[in-house]
């Protein structure tokens, strides 16, 4: 046995101050007192702590002695060494996906990873070193190459379960980049291998796995729509969910309206399939939807292993009116396509009209104006598309023409390309423009110039097409109605405050509103995140604090000197032409774009200052599957890819250990490299605290009951007492029951 702080043990000396204290002489007070009759003991006392005399047995001395060689012995910090199970440097990665809040492991399958984890560093060789890796969306380094175990175990400890889907891959690769700063590493992972993704690189490092996680017991809500009627007045809610489980369910879907039960019905979900359950007539008035998956009324063990997935927030669109200005000659297709926009209103003026007649008499501004040909140098508020531009204006430079341009590769995360095919299109001419820097390529054209592109200009949204929609085939393509309608809707802010569900983690573009100053998003749990404006004076803010489910909240900040925003206000960002005294405009609606028999609930103008809403919603199915995964797979991933002996094989570099598998691998370090540092490996160290400190409590214990051994012994009759008079009481009673 040896000791880890030896110079403790010079605590020993206090062992000669405990048995001075007993043969220096008790110092008392002289006082005059009648009689010496009742201070005989007294007497006889004095004469027993006469200084320096013998010492006599004492039982009390005895212990107290003891429990200092004791208290000695613990802070000189004992152990005992054994071979060591793991590398000198190791990195340990914790899934926290999830899938890790599963519960078919009490209480959830995160604690038992981390419980397996700490158990599993009892293998670490003396001085070894730890790297932590939490395995979430990223891949995040929460402990880096420490010695200091308290530290790797309060970090462990607070790891929580991230609600997206994980990236074991990523953190993998991360987890051999560290470990190749040592010869001798390995990396231990803690996961239930029910993996959305799963890894395919090799990496350098030896792998093992600690899995936990027994059952697929699981039912998910995977989609959730809120649906518009054909004729605007109802609307409907559509809800996909998926059993995920080999045996059949029966669940409770339940649907709520901003926090109020609607309606509540039975479903019933065959193995590995998905249903749909459409949920019609949801108030005009209602803002943010909820459906839950609950147990059936009156059926046990119908809940599912994990709960992150039986929930799901859909935001309401706005039913107001969105007001569309088209200044041109006329283009058929264009109005056919905006005409077919749900909940728009589209008007038309001519070029020569503009801007006299463009002015609104109300006050208000055009959600979009789209100029077909010639841009005005003069432009009123909002946002703005030009089409085929004649020349270089504000929106654009024009340096020529394109005579049957080809359209260049698509990124096929654009969201304005979203179900638009153009596979097929092909354009007769277009206007050669130069991309500006406030702008992104949407549809890329020959040699760099863009066919199609957007952005802010000056705190407004902008778009420019390069060619006339009949100067190609794409009016007679489906593709043609959903690009204008994908378009249109990110013009007017559609896809500002996203209705539809963000994933978690992933950023959310918030509009500022003209003349905010941050704007104050409030969290699913409350919390308050507030965005500053960037110095730029953009039109927008990112918000990447997406990592709790449910629906959010964002406010505009407006600053104390500025007048309380309203309805009336008029953003100033083109020259201002709407004055109190200007003629009543002569724009003509186009065809019956927005007076149409059926034009839905009346409802008073989007405020652009009213509160902007989004949902954060786990609709993965490969994440909501919790079947545990192979992880033989995993380890097969490790050691350049050598495949590791199976539990059990007699493998000589198998050392048992606690484990999930009953085994835990001494792995030979970092491919080749650290193939012959495993036998130079510093033994493993057992302190013996906890015994230590447990004699430590027992003589404690002892040394108060012997020295209040006449309290206790009077405990002791008078609960004997207690009894006996119970048992003497109980006695009569059974004698008259005979």
């Amino acid at each position: 046995m040896s000791f880890i702080s030896p110079l403790a043990l010079l605590g020993l000396i206090f062992v000669p101050a405990v048995v001075a204290m007993y043969l220096l002489k008790l110092r008392r007070d002289e006082a005059v007192v009648p009689s010496t009759l009742l201070w005989q003991r007294l007497v006889a006392d004095v004469e027993a702590n006469a200084p320096w005399q013998r010492l006599r047995r004492s039982l009390l001395l005895l212990l107290q002695i003891l429990l200092v060689l004791i208290l000695a012995a613990l802070a000189a910090r004992p152990f005992l060494e054994r071979p060591a199970g793991l590398a000198r440097d190791l990195v340990l990665v914790v899934d926290i996906s999830a899938s890790m809040a599963a519960t078919d492991v009490a209480p959830d399958r995160l604690t038992e990873a981390k419980r397996l984890a700490l158990e599993a560093l009892r293998e670490l060789p003396a001085g070894g070193k730890v790297s932590v890796i939490a395995a979430g969306r990223t891949a995040r380094v929460v402990v880096n190459a420490t010695s200091d175990l308290g530290r790797v175990r309060a970090a462990v400890e607070n790891l929580r379960v991230s609600p997206a889907s994980g990236d074991l891959g990523d953190a993998l690769n991360l987890a051999d980049a560290l470990a190749a700063r040592s010869g001798d590493a390995e990396i231990l992972v803690a996961t239930d291998a029910a993996l959305a993704t799963k890894p395919t690189t090799r990496l350098e490092h030896e792998i093992t796995v600690l899995e936990v996680g027994r059952d697929r017991k699981n039912q998910a809500i995977v989609a959730l729509a809120v649906r518009q009627g054909p004729s605007g007045v109802t609307r409907s809610v559509f809800v996909s969910i998926a059993n995920l489980d080999i045996e059949p369910s029966q669940r409770q879907l339940q649907l709520y309206g901003d926090g109020v039960l609607l309606e509540a019905r039975d479903v019933v979900l065959d193995p590995q399939t998905r249903s749909e359950a459409i949920i019609d007539d949801i108030p005009v008035d209602v803002e943010v939807v909820e459906v839950r998956l609950e147990a059936e009324s009156g059926l046990e063990g119908a809940a599912d292993a994990l709960a992150l997935d039986d929930r799901a927030w859909a935001v309401v669109p706005p039913t107001a009116p969105k007001n569309i200005l088209l200044v041109s000659e006329g283009d058929p297709y264009l109005e056919n396509a905006l005409l077919f926009l749900p909940n728009v209103n589209v008007f038309e003026v001519a070029p020569d009209r503009y801007p006299g007649d463009a002015i609104r008499t109300d006050g208000t501004d055009w959600d979009l104006i789209i100029f077909d040909g010639e841009v005005p140098d003069e432009l009123l508020p909002g946002a703005v598309m030009a089409i085929a531009p004649a020349r270089t204006s504000i929106l654009g430079e024009v340096v020529g023409t394109l005579k049957d341009p080809g359209i260049a590769t698509l990124d096929p995360d654009e969201p304005v390309l979203r179900y638009v095919d153009l596979s097929t299109t092909h354009i007769g001419s277009a206007k050669e423009l130069v991309l500006p820097t406030w702008a992104r390529t949407i549809i890329p054209g020959p040699n760099g110039a863009p066919l199609l592109y957007a952005g802010e200009l000056d705190g407004r949204r902008a778009a420019v097409l390069a060619f006339q929609p009949r100067q190609s085939d794409l009016p007679l393509q489906v593709a043609f109605p959903i690009l204008v309608a994908n378009l249109t809707g990110e013009l007017m802010g559609g896809s500002a405050a996203p209705t539809e569900a963000v994933a978690p983690g992933d950023p959310v573009s918030l509009p500022l509103p003209s003349g905010a100053s941050a704007l104050r998003v409030t969290r699913p749990d409350g919390s308050v995140v507030e965005l500053v404006a960037g110095t730029g004076g953009g039109a927008s803010v990112s918000f990447s604090q997406t990592d709790l489910l449910g629906v959010y909240s964002a406010v505009p900040v407006f600053p104390e000197a500025t007048p309380t925003p309203g309805p009336t206000t008029t953003p100033s960002n083109g020259p201002s032409a709407a004055t109190s005294a200007s003629p009543s405009p002569s724009i003509s609606p186009a065809a019956s774009a927005g007076g149409s028999p059926t034009p839905g609930p009346t409802a008073p103008p989007v405020d652009p200052n009213a509160p902007r809403r989004f949902a954060v919603d786990l609709f993965d199915p490969a994440e909501s599957n919790i079947a545990p995964g192979s992880a033989s797979e995993i380890e097969a991933l490790g050691g350049g890819g050598a495949t590791p002996a199976p539990s059990g094989s007699g493998a000589p570099t198998q050392t048992p250990s606690p484990g999930p598998t009953g085994s835990l691998e001494a792995s030979g370090g970092a491919g080749g490299s650290g193939a012959g540092s495993a036998g130079d490996r510093p033994a493993a160290r057992d302190e013996l605290w906890v015994p230590i400190v447990l004699i430590a409590l027992a003589f404690l214990l002892a040394e108060w009951i012997v020295y209040q051994r006449d309290a206790v012994t009077r405990l002791w009759r008078g609960a004997r007492s207690r009894l006996g008079r119970g048992e003497t009481a109980a006695a009569p009673r059974q004698g008259r029951g005979t």
